[in-house]
């Protein structure tokens, strides 16, 4: 398994993660207001279920299913089917813009993702000693 983590503003409660080589159509409709992820084939938005501004985004590719997390710990979670033109993806910061190279899977072609969502940890006076929200990404191969 490889993995990269990096902080990701947030707008709106949206970011996304876009195939480099599959930017041309359109964005996937926004989530509904109880949902996680919006996809297509190229393209995945994450929804945070709070009004954040910045998250720690997790991302991971492995070679296989990824080992089961502990739905506990990412109560919100969703998995969906990708075919990635080239397997280099950008973050959407939305009106923050765009950073491209955030993340390299081994190869482009038919993958699966499990994309998961948990709010930040805050003290009985509302204050964060860290992001306001955890967002990871897994990756694996999709047959």
């Amino acid at each position: 398994m490889t993995f990269r983590e990096l902080d990701v503003v947030v707008d709106h409660r949206l970011f996304g993660l876009v195939d480099e080589e599959g930017q041309q159509g359109e964005r996937p409709a926004t989530p509904g207001s109880q949902a996680l992820v919006a996809a297509n084939a190229t393209m995945l938005y994450i929804q945070t279920c709070e009004d954040v501004l910045d998250t720690r985004l997790r991302l991971e590719s492995w070679d296989g299913p990824p080992d089961e997390f502990d739905e506990g710990l990412w109560p919100v979670h969703r998995e969906v089917v990708m075919h990635l033109p080239s397997g280099r993806f950008l973050v959407d910061e939305i009106a923050a813009g765009g950073r491209s190279d955030a993340f390299r899977l081994p190869a482009a072609g038919d993958w699966r993702a499990r994309a998961a969502w948990r709010p930040g940890v805050f003290d009985d006076e509302g204050a964060s000693s860290g992001p306001e929200g955890w967002a990871l990404v897994q990756f694996w191969p999709g047959t």
